[in-house]
């Protein structure tokens, strides 16, 4: 199946096609980016055992730098706490006939601007619960992450060769 204009269609895509396999059972869906390829198997999991505890699971990164919010004319509007900062990563993970009823209503709705799935969900007033996943899951997108991505494998695997734990 293709995917779709934006990321919204293509995710909706693969959810249309999961559903077709499901057969009917309560299945959980992880959505994750392609550009994030150090997953673990850990963060499948903890998303796993979050959406059959909580319904959610949105892979998430406690924040090492200051966030801005800024607004018209390049100001800065609020500085908010690191604490109550994270970065949203992927896979973020829910029941799949609750993201599949999510995306349909954002479609008869006409809404077809959501940054991710969470944003989406929220949106629809689902509670959202964090795990924590880890930093070194950065996305590849440019020269710069391929070399950081290259530099953390080279790490994991002198840690490998030297008996070390990742």
């Amino acid at each position: 199946m293709p995917g779709g204009v934006n990321g919204q269609g293509s995710i909706y895509n693969g959810l249309v096609a999961a559903e077709e396999i499901a057969d009917g059972e309560k299945s959980i869906v992880l959505i994750h980016d392609g550009v994030r390829p150090l997953i673990t198997g850990q963060t499948i999991a903890d998303n796993i055992a979050s959406v059959r505890t909580y319904g959610s699971a949105i892979t998430s990164v406690t924040v090492k730098e200051t966030v801005l919010v800024v607004g018209e004319d390049n100001l800065i509007e609020s500085v908010p706490r690191r604490e109550d900062t994270r970065l949203a990563r992927a896979p973020q993970s829910f029941y799949l006939d609750e993201i599949l009823y999510a995306h349909r209503r954002a479609l008869a709705e006409g809404k077809k601007d959501f940054i991710d799935s969470c944003s989406m969900m929220q949106y629809y007033g689902k509670k959202l619960y964090l795990i924590d996943g880890p930093q070194e899951n950065i996305k590849i997108t440019t020269p710069d992450d391929f070399y950081t991505m290259r530099a953390l494998l080279d790490a994991r695997e002198e840690a490998q060769i030297y008996g070390m734990e990742w």
